[in-house]
């Protein structure tokens, strides 16, 4: 519910700012993109603030007044471990080739954006000193690291740290530069006229990423524990982090253009044009996954994000799959590309077939490892097992045992699912 709110008011923001899109807007606002997301911030944290119950909150949650006085030692040693941390990343921007062409232009006008906010920085680390359970979080290690030396540091602290700010560094510039081009191209179909169902189609397909991805830069944005939307875990294994990192940009530029090409420009609109009715149809179906798959990102609010545990999210289209984001993505490119058609034969189109197969079982991949990241949870685990008995592909799961959810041996006691607090 908080969500759709967030929706509603980030949708609004968007519309608003339609008629100026192509002025130049950028002397005032470097990235106007981020209105829209202020906007989703504000609205969804303002009412998780006002009702608590919705949303689950986590451990290290902030107290609604002071549990302690104030220690500006503590202050400044979290400001010296944030400084640490954003001159790590930025020395990582500087080192890789990655970063030094214009593809990320719209990433550093979203920094200089929110670079004024940074004054509130000392101001947001006094208040939580007051008001956090254990006030010894990542900030103050990083800095007691950095004043102390490696006798001081709590490793594992300073690890989940350390790799949650590489899921950000990596994510945001990428996200917030979808988002953009995203928006330029919801923008520019909205302009166009109306006379099709195709120009109803680009709408709708541009309007379902353009959402998905204004919660997404929302989500590694706003990770912090003023909203309670902080990293409570990292993934731990390597496979994990390949499996994932190799669905997105630079590296899946290699993958899917030397390993996985499985279209050979035959696409779905051309192979539908001949009969006008099937073509409305499979755009239809084509628009309602796009939009499945962004309404799974609005489901997490202020708290998207790839390799991390933020909170187990049950409802929405979660209330249906464990996984209806990878779903219904993988089935869309199915109907996009329709690969089992092609001008080259029906090799060619076999071969097709089997690469986009190849590239679902990396999603597959990918889901299995976030299960077995999200099983240390116990929330996640009698989520996951309701799921097996409730889901909405729980037949097929008994058809192909693989498929179903098997939890960690530790987690096969009988009261793990009382213990469990599903929420829909």
């Amino acid at each position: 519910m908080v969500s759709l709110l967030g929706l509603l008011g980030g949708l609004g923001l968007v519309w608003i700012i339609a008629p100026w899109h192509h002025l130049n807007l950028e002397g005032l606002v470097p990235y106007p993109a981020l209105i829209p997301c202020l906007g989703i911030v504000i609205v969804v944290a303002i009412a998780e603030w006002l009702v608590p119950s919705l949303r689950v909150p986590s451990a290290d949650a902030l107290a609604r007044r002071p549990g302690r006085p104030l220690e500006w030692r503590r202050v400044g040693l979290r400001l010296c471990g944030l400084a640490a941390t954003l001159a790590l990343v930025a020395f990582a921007y500087w080192l890789l080739p990655e970063y030094h062409g214009d593809f990320y232009d719209p990433f550093w006008r979203f920094l200089r954006t929110v670079a004024p906010a940074a004054i509130l920085v000392p101001f947001y680390f006094a208040w939580i000193d007051t008001r956090t359970a254990d006030p010894h979080d990542e900030y103050l290690a990083m800095g007691l690291l950095l004043v102390r030396g490696p006798k001081a540091a709590n490793w594992p602290l300073l690890r989940r740290h350390l790799l949650g700010w590489t899921v950000k560094a990596f994510f945001l510039p990428l996200m917030s530069v979808y988002l953009v081009n995203e928006l330029r191209s919801l923008y520019g179909a909205l302009e166009a006229p109306q006379s099709g169902m195709m120009d109803f189609y680009q709408v709708g397909y541009h309007l379902s990423y353009a959402v998905d991805l204004l919660f997404c830069v929302v989500g590694y944005s706003a990770t912090i524990r003023l909203f309670d939307s902080g990293i409570r875990s990292v993934e731990p294994t390597v496979a994990g982090w390949l499996v994932a990192l190799m669905c997105y940009q630079p590296f899946y530029s290699v993958i899917g253009r030397f390993y996985l090409q499985y279209d050979d420009g035959t696409y779905w609109d051309n192979w539908l044009a001949p009969w006008p009715a099937a073509r409305a149809a499979w755009a239809v179906l084509i628009v309602l996954l796009a939009s499945i798959y962004a309404l799974c990102t609005v489901s997490f609010g202020l708290r998207f994000s790839n390799l991390t545990h933020r909170g187990i999210i049950t409802g929405g289209p979660y209330r249906f799959s464990k996984h209806p984001a990878y779903l219904s993505k993988n089935l869309s490119w199915w109907l996009i590309s329709v690969p089992f058609v092609s001008e080259l034969g029906w090799s060619a189109a076999l071969r097709n077939c089997c690469l986009l197969a190849l590239l679902n079982l990396l999603y597959y991949a990918r889901a299995r490892t976030e299960e077995r990241h999200l099983s240390r949870d116990p929330t996640y685990v009698a989520y996951a097992l309701w799921i097996n008995d409730h889901g909405l592909l729980r037949s097929l799961a008994r058809i192909f045992p693989i498929l179903a959810y098997r939890p960690p041996s530790a987690f096969y006691s009988n009261d793990i699912q009382a213990r469990g607090d599903i929420r829909a």
